[in-house]
């Protein structure tokens, strides 16, 4: 099953991620709802309850080690359309 949603935990505050047409959604859903793609963590157990009950797979994402976020990055800046901006 492809994964719709993602989420980082750090400190207080979780991030959600959509990582699908669908997961868009749900992910649109919690930043109407809350001002934003976060909530507070204390109440991460019982909000990953309710999106899975609403039909979407979400899974925590993995971190990137500093070698992978610097490969991203590179990407990223040395894309034509970045540097139009």
């Amino acid at each position: 099953m492809k994964t719709d949603l993602t989420y980082s935990t750090s400190g207080i505050f979780t991030t959600f991620y959509p990582e699908s047409k669908h997961g868009e959604i749900i992910y649109n859903e919690i930043i109407e709802q809350n001002g934003s793609s976060k909530i507070y963590t204390i109440h991460l157990k019982n909000v990953l309850y309710q999106i899975k009950k609403a039909g979407y797979s979400v899974k925590k994402a993995k971190k990137l080690s500093k070698k992978e976020a610097d490969k991203i990055m590179n990407e990223i800046l040395n894309d034509p359309m970045f540097n139009d901006l």
